[in-house]
């Protein structure tokens, strides 16, 4: 999407990294990821599976003015090894260590679905950037 002339052009922006964040009146809601930019999240089955609830998404910034960044992939899941503690965001093909659980706090994912993988099934996943 292109801006109108005169605005800006997009910029990062780390300092909202996990806030999921939606325009007034609009169906697109977005997570900003820890680089800063805005990833879509494509469906309510794939927000379902990452996120706590529906409260809490943010109306007020204007979601034009971040740069978009890669789209969260439709099916996206939180997963790990029974018995481990490390979680990790199962998302375009890649797994994404999420840090800490403070990091899961931050980015608001939930602790309800994190769906439990074998070791060799996601020792097979590439490895993206931990989500910090």
């Amino acid at each position: 999407m292109s801006n109108t002339v005169g605005e800006p052009p997009p910029v990062k922006r780390p300092d909202l990294a996990g806030e999921r964040i939606q325009d007034p009146g609009q169906a697109a809601i977005y997570l900003i990821d820890d680089n800063g930019t805005r990833r879509w999240i494509p469906d309510p089955d794939t927000y379902n599976n990452l996120f706590r609830d529906w409260y809490g998404i943010d109306k007020t910034e204007p979601t034009r003015e971040i740069v978009l960044g890669t789209q969260i992939s439709r099916g996206a899941y939180l997963a790990r090894v029974s018995g481990t503690a490390p979680v990790y965001l199962i998302d375009n093909g890649q797994k994404r260590w999420v840090s800490s659980s403070a990091v899961m706090d931050k980015f608001y994912f939930t602790w309800d679905k994190v769906k439990p993988i074998d070791a060799v099934t996601l020792s097979n996943i590439p490895p993206g950037p931990d989500i910090t």
